[in-house]
């Protein structure tokens, strides 16, 4: 069963979309939250999301897809999305997906930006079952120059001149490519350092990666070291990062992998 619904912020003062998906029979005492990436990225990632829940469904599953405030179809305009008012999203996401699918323990999948949040609310007041991170963002600050970047090339294209963050009516505010974005939330994108936290938090993690080689991206490495053993595990696909891309791209090995650690959490099980 797939449900879409709203449900509100733990503040109350937003609802928030999401789509929960059910298995056929009883789900297991074990659901997932999936945590969205970031503006055009959490376009381009939709559809694996969605192959993703329904695989986790077929595995005996609940599982949770939503929407941050101001994102998609949950309420708000854009520039109310903020990182840390995310991770409380990801923290009221988490207590629907208990009442509604009735299980005990939440883990979290993030991909890109979403899965940096992820990691942010496992290391929180949110105690993850498990933690599943596709292609984390490390450095916000690369990550935030790539945006600008993406934005000066679509400009060259569209103006024939690159003339940088385009300003708004609004005060506080800069048009990002197309999206209203504060400019207190990108301060906050360019704060982010999971190097500097690398040990994470002690929900067992799997991390995934997704370029053109199996080696550890030198972004990745400082949490690639950190991994444990007894509970933690590094995937690498050779695989083109589809959140960039206006095509397809299958993901159904990373999607069968990810399941399939989730039924087997312990390295080598």
């Amino acid at each position: 069963m797939e449900d879409p619904l709203f449900f509100p912020t733990r503040d109350g003062d937003t609802r928030l979309f999401g789509v929960l998906h059910l298995p056929d029979a009883q789900p297991a005492g074990q659901g997932f939250v999936l945590c969205p990436p970031f503006a055009e990225e959490h376009k381009q990632g939709y559809r694996v999301f969605v192959e993703l829940s329904r695989r986790l469904a077929r595995e005996g599953f609940a599982s949770l897809r939503f929407d941050y405030r101001g994102t998609g179809d949950s309420e708000g305009p854009f520039a109310d999305f903020s990182l840390a008012g995310a991770v409380a999203d990801i923290g009221a996401a988490a207590a629907l997906l208990r009442e509604r699918a009735g299980v005990e323990r939440v883990g979290l999948i993030g991909l890109r930006l979403g899965a940096s949040l992820a990691w942010r609310a496992a290391g929180q007041a949110l105690e993850a079952s498990h933690l599943v991170l596709w292609q984390p963002i490390v450095d916000g600050k690369l990550f935030y120059r790539l945006h600008i970047r993406r934005m000066l090339v679509r400009q060259m294209l569209t103006d024939g001149k690159a003339s940088g963050e385009r300003q708004t009516a609004e005060a506080g505010t800069i048009d990002l490519d197309g999206f209203l974005a504060s400019r207190a939330m990108c301060k906050e994108i360019e704060a982010l350092d999971l190097s500097a936290d690398a040990a994470g938090p002690p929900s067992p993690t799997l991390l995934v990666q997704f370029a053109h080689s199996t080696e550890p991206s030198a972004e990745l490495k400082p949490l690639v070291e950190a991994l444990r053993p007894d509970a933690d595990r590094f995937l690498p696909f050779v695989l083109e990062p589809f959140w960039q891309r206006l095509g397809y791209v299958d993901c159904s090995a990373a999607i069968d992998a990810t399941a399939q650690w989730l039924g087997h959490p312990q390295p080598g099980a």
